[in-house]
């Protein structure tokens, strides 16, 4: 039987242990966090920091593993990447082009010289550099660090005095000491997830994201109409596949954050990696594929054909919804408006009730996800999100 190891073990990982599970493979799990909610659907578990590269390049040698795959976190797409490379196993960028798609500052490079779409961006190394950038620059601006995500670090800053401050939390928080600070572009927001094969683009899902109390979490994701923004679709596919083949990137899944405004889309972040909020789930659903499974079997260098199609029409509209509290106190439960009971697919809840919710902007407590069979559905759902679900704290 043939080894994997997912760097990772935390509840994002689950559905990708159970399609190694399908394929006949012996999952082993890593990670810093021994009570990660992934482990006990592993066959072995091996604590280790994911974010140290060479660390998961020792677990993998010591346990002759045959593939590697990445989780739901940036880090963790970098060093299985390198891992890979050092290895010569298959289903990776090289270690050099992956960070184009997990450190900020790398893909602004990247736009910059393909002359694509993207805020204004400046990156450094220094406090005092950073500090002394702000002189020359009109606010509001974004400050954040290179190689976080899920919102951490970041802040949207009005003046100089609130631009140094962000600049040394940023610079703190940043692993390699490197923070981005770009114009801020108001508009809406959305998510690019396609699948790349041979340098073309496969096919897309392409979602319309809301954040509600905090601007950088992304609360709900629900796919765009059917036929609405085609040519804006197309364009974004166009620049997807110029980005492939400059940089001959491996066969997977590439996910952009995107602001559109005025009808340009801004590229704001990317990742090649299992997205959080177990958000493939939607993905499956909608499109009729096994997304977790068509993930594991590239990752592994794997043979595709059973999980593609010459087609991708969007079967329904299903939407993934983060169960945030609007205080801090002690979690009780959750609630969902009646009227929406009969959509919800599926629930998952990552902390219990009685857990003390300390930062509420940034603890997420869970997900709900929603299947809506028409548009008329989908908008009316759209229309009503911030009464949908009730979260309680005392």
């Amino acid at each position: 039987m043939k080894k994997i190891l997912f760097v990772n073990g935390s509840y994002n990982e689950i559905p990708l242990i159970d399609a190694a599970h399908k394929l006949g493979m012996f999952a082993i799990t890593s990670g810093n966090d021994p009570h990660g909610d992934g482990h006990p659907f592993a066959d072995q578990y091996i604590p280790g920091d994911y974010s140290k590269c060479d660390v998961i390049l020792n677990i993998a040698k010591e346990n002759k593993v045959s593939y590697i795959c990445s989780c739901g976190n940036d880090f963790g797409a970098i060093s299985a990447s390198y891992a890979c490379e050092k290895l010569n196993l298959p289903g990776h960028d090289t270690f050099k082009v992956c960070k184009y798609f997990h450190e900020k500052d790398q893909f602004k490079k990247l736009c910059s010289k393909l002359n694509l779409c993207t805020p204004k961006s400046y990156s450094f190394n220094s406090i005092e550099e950073a500090i002394k950038h702000l002189e020359s620059v009109e606010f509001p601006q974004i400050v954040k660090p290179s190689d976080l995500g899920g919102g951490k670090g970041i802040q949207v800053v009005n003046s100089y005095e609130e631009g140094v401050e962000a600049i040394k939390i940023a610079y703190k928080m940043s692993n390699i000491k490197t923070i981005l600070i770009e114009d801020y572009i108001l508009g809406e927001q959305h998510g690019y997830t396609c699948f790349i094969k041979d340098e073309k683009v496969e096919f897309v899902y392409y979602t319309d994201d809301f954040s509600y109390l905090n601007p950088y979490m992304v609360w709900v994701a629900i796919p765009h109409e059917k036929g609405k923004d085609e040519a804006l679709i197309k364009k974004i596919s166009a620049d997807v596949e110029l980005m492939a083949k400059h940089l001959h990137m491996a066969d997977g899944y590439l996910t952009i954050q995107i602001i559109v405004k005025n009808g340009v889309p801004y590229y704001i972040e990317t990742m090649r990696r299992c997205l959080g909020n177990l958000h493939y789930k939607c993905i499956s659903w909608d499109l009729g594929i096994n997304a977790y499974e068509l993930f594991v079997a590239n990752e592994c260098g794997l043979d595709l054909n059973k999980y593609l199609k010459k087609e991708y029409p969007l079967f329904s509209y299903s939407a993934f919804m983060g169960i945030y509290a609007d205080k801090n106190g002690s979690f009780t439960g959750y609630s969902i408006d009646e009227k929406y009971k009969k959509y919800v697919r599926n629930e998952m809840l990552i902390e219990k009730v009685g857990y003390e919710i300390t930062d509420y902007l940034r603890q997420k407590l869970g997900m709900i996800f929603f299947t809506f069979s028409n548009e008329k559905e989908r908008n009316e759902f759209v229309n009503n999100m911030t009464n949908v679900v009730k979260v309680h704290v005392k």
